[in-house]
């Protein structure tokens, strides 16, 4: 058998393998039955006549031909990726692309006031704009799939190129009818008296949320949970309950005179940052270079 013919599949399970650490994680994490993987490994192992696993522990482990295998693997994956990039441009009939991941209550935001801007520059440039969970966007960004990203929270994620600009209060969000809208500032104890709105905990504002009753002591429950902004506003603005963000990201809401933001009393909540993230690794055509330094010159500017 030549290389060319080895089976891409089972080599595919032996990469999954040494990432997650055992072929029950492998297994969970391509949403199939253990047995298949094993099976797979196994069958291989017969045709090389050479050993792939080894147990350590509670652990499965590559041995170094599992290692040479599962790494040449890795980079056939990252070329053909890189190639797929390549065709989509070509297809487009663009000169190049950008990949940005924007955080929901930012889109707008940067739209309006970048991407407009960097559009008259770069005319004949595939943006591609996407919006997703933190974890997402910090896999996309280590694997090269992503050339930056816009992203709000209280801490910055390691191992990347960052960049933070403050994003002024986290606010309650409420009608002007509702009892809230009366206050100058709330504080934490006074929202558990009412019906809250929060984002799924892969949001920044949520984490925000979290850190700021988790100093009170006090107990968080929620009478709705969203994934989407434009769901949490349309419960707020209809009186369901109380909606979270800062006021910079009210600005971008539509019918956002109905809206009013009362600042919570809290030192977490007075100063939010939003981060701009990329890889250290990734080498950004000029286009992404110019992006990059849009997207600064606009946060740093902002009041």
């Amino acid at each position: 058998m030549t290389f060319s013919t080895y089976p891409e599949k089972s080599i595919g399970y032996l990469y999954e393998v040494g990432v997650h650490g055992g072929i029950r994680r492998a297994a969970d994490a391509l949403g199939i039955n253990p047995s298949v993987v094993s099976r797979q490994l196994s069958e291989l192992e017969r045709t090389l006549q050479l050993p792939l696993l080894e147990r350590r522990g509670r652990n499965v482990v590559l041995t170094d031909v599992g290692k040479l295998l599962a790494e040449d693997y890795a980079l056939t994956v990252q070329r053909r990726k890189q190639l797929e990039r390549q065709l989509q441009d070509l297809r487009h009939m663009r000169g190049g692309s950008v990949n940005l991941r924007v955080g929901q209550g930012m889109v707008e935001e940067v739209v309006r006031h970048v991407i407009s801007e960097f559009s008259l520059a770069y005319p004949a440039v595939f943006v591609n704009i996407q919006s997703g969970d933190m974890q997402t966007t910090l896999t996309l960004l280590a694997k090269g799939e992503v050339d930056m990203s816009v992203s709000f929270g209280p801490s910055a994620p390691p191992g990347l190129k960052c960049n933070s600009f403050r994003r002024g209060p986290i606010c309650a969000i409420v009608p002007p009818n509702h009892p809230v809208a009366a206050f100058p500032v709330v504080t934490a104890e006074e929202l558990t008296h009412h019906r809250l709105i929060v984002m799924s905990e892969d949001f920044g504002i949520q984490r925000y949320l979290n850190a700021i009753f988790k100093n009170e002591g006090l107990i968080f429950t929620p009478a709705y949970r969203c994934n989407l902004f434009t769901s949490a506003i349309a419960l707020c603005q209809t009186g369901q309950g109380v909606a979270f963000m800062t006021p910079q990201t009210l600005k971008s809401i539509q019918f956002r005179e109905q809206l009013v933001a009362v600042p919570i009393d809290h030192r977490i909540a007075r100063e939010s940052l939003c981060h701009l993230l990329r890889s250290n690794d990734h080498r950004m055509t000029p286009a992404a270079n110019y992006l990059w330094r849009l997207l600064n010159s606009y946060f740093a500017g902002l009041p």
